[in-house]
């Protein structure tokens, strides 16, 4: 990771005067790629490690019982376990590269559209990979051994266009929740971290209570009926979206600390 290197954008810019708002943007995002482990290896790495566990443990009850495991339950969580990692990656991409942005002149909104450029491409190209996966799992009967692991319990066996914006959209807000929670970190260091996880524990138990308490859960159920998959995808770029904002909101005033 060279400053030369980032910096091209800008030079670019400067030629004619000031670097342009993509040129800053698109500086944020190649310093966020520029480490290749955080933003590429590991992510494969966590995904492979839950694909591996998956088929072994599908071999060892296939082996178990003598039988592949075509009837019951068709589809598996698996790759859920791949989507709280998001978050992690989220808080390590917004605290690793902010400081190191700000010494190269960016301002925090560029800082902010960038992470959410790097966020939009990231999520895209975990759907077009887990799609493709999903495709290749249904082709081989779940890699020969009856396995189901990117044929998520929430789309199943939907079109491509379904099991596309399901995979990005599950993604994408566990990222943006990551920004929250690195933007919180940046900002107020562990203690942030501290209350921020406290809150949204607490909002959680609410949320719980409050369908609880009124008796709400056939109607949230029902809801799940009525949007379907897609829908219920498209509804999650909504918290996606808020999630950004209150991240950003949280850097404004933020200043990179030792």
């Amino acid at each position: 990771m060279t400053a030369v290197a980032l910096a091209e954008p800008g030079a670019r810019g400067s030629a004619a005067g000031t670097p342009t708002a993509a040129d800053r943007i698109w500086r944020i995002v190649r310093l966020h790629y520029a480490n290749r482990s955080n933003s590429m290896i590991v992510p494969l790495g966590v995904a492979a490690c839950i694909f591996a566990v998956y088929l072994i443990v599908q071999g060892i009850i296939n082996y178990s019982t003598g039988t592949n495991a075509d009837s019951g339950q068709s589809y598996s969580t698996g790759l859920v376990y791949f989507l709280p990692y998001q978050v992690v990656f989220a808080v390590q991409a917004t605290n690793l590269t902010f400081a190191y942005a700000l010494g190269l002149s960016s301002t925090r909104r560029d800082f902010s559209y960038g992470t959410w450029l790097m966020f939009l491409i990231q999520s895209a190209a975990f759907a077009v990979l887990f799609t493709a996966l999903s495709y290749l799992e249904q082709w081989t009967t779940g890699w020969g051994l009856h396995a189901a692991i990117f044929q998520s319990v929430i789309y199943g066996t939907g079109s491509l266009g379904q099991r596309l914006l399901t995979f990005f959209a599950g993604v994408l807000i566990f990222q943006c929740l990551g920004s929250v929670f690195g933007a919180a970190y940046v900002r107020w260091r562990v203690y942030g971290m501290y209350v921020l996880s406290a809150a949204f524990v607490f909002v959680i138990l609410g949320a719980v209570a409050l369908f609880t308490f009124t008796g709400s859960w056939p109607a949230v159920g029902r809801w799940f009926l009525e949007v379907g998959p897609s829908g219920f995808a498209a509804w999650l770029l909504v918290p996606s979206a808020l999630f950004a904002v209150i991240g950003h909101l949280a850097l404004r005033r933020a200043t990179p600390k030792s």
